[in-house]
């Protein structure tokens, strides 16, 4: 627990809140940071808004804080601010590889919406862009490979394209998984509980690297022939 000292909303006076943290990293440059308080108010006793500045040499920029207070069950306010956002957010794109991009652009552009989502706070709606995101990979991927199928692969259930076109093992195991928690995003029963977000992103980005490990190894095979 920290303690500040921040002004009314009215300028007139200044009062000591108790904060249950500071913010461990900035928006801009969303490194991890020791930040350093600069002013705050309190609203209402309910919110208090604190000014923060990046203190590393290459940023150093100003961002605000937002702190809510505590309420019990009653909806009796308590006497701790808890950390609930920062602003403003820049959003910095997850950059893929050129194998990547140069097979499905339309991945890279929907993941990075996605995770712009996620940035936001917005998961619910993230999830289902990371679940199309990988179909997007997957089709394109297949598609690839089998381009006399371009309109069966496009028209087939994800489920059955990895199945049907996924000939590497290793592809095929990620993105059957990522698709399984995929789809746990877009319905209203969740079968894998003990699963969430962050492992869809993790199977998403063990099946770019399998795919991109195929693609770059099939490069050094035909310019390198036997």
């Amino acid at each position: 627990m920290v303690t500040l000292e921040v002004t009314s909303e009215s300028g007139q006076t200044k009062t000591r809140i108790n904060m249950n943290t500071h913010p461990d990293n900035c928006p801009k440059c969303l490194r991890g940071i020791d930040p350093r308080f600069r002013f705050g108010y309190i609203f209402n006793h309910l919110r208090a808004d604190l000014i923060y500045q990046c203190p590393r040499q290459d940023c150093r920029e100003l961002f605000i804080a937002y702190y809510l207070a505590d309420r019990d069950r009653a909806g009796n306010i308590g006497k701790v601010y808890r950390l609930r956002g920062l602003a403003p957010q820049i959003h910095h794109d997850r950059e893929f590889g050129e194998h990547i991009t140069s097979t499905s652009s339309d991945f890279a552009r929907i993941f990075n919406q996605a995770h712009q989502a996620e940035e936001l706070g917005m998961s619910d709606i993230a999830g289902p862009g990371y679940r199309k995101a990988l179909e997007f990979l997957i089709k394109d991927y297949a598609i690839l490979n089998n381009s006399k199928a371009s309109e069966a692969i496009k028209q087939k259930a994800l489920s059955k394209v990895i199945n049907e076109y996924a000939a590497n093992a290793n592809i095929k195991s990620t993105a059957k998984r990522a698709a399984w928690l995929g789809n746990d995003e877009t319905h209203y029963y969740r079968k894998w509980e003990d699963k969430d977000i962050e492992d869809l992103k993790i199977l998403i980005e063990l099946t770019v690297r399998w795919i991109e490990s195929e693609l770059l190894t099939r490069d050094y095979e035909k310019s390198m022939n036997d």
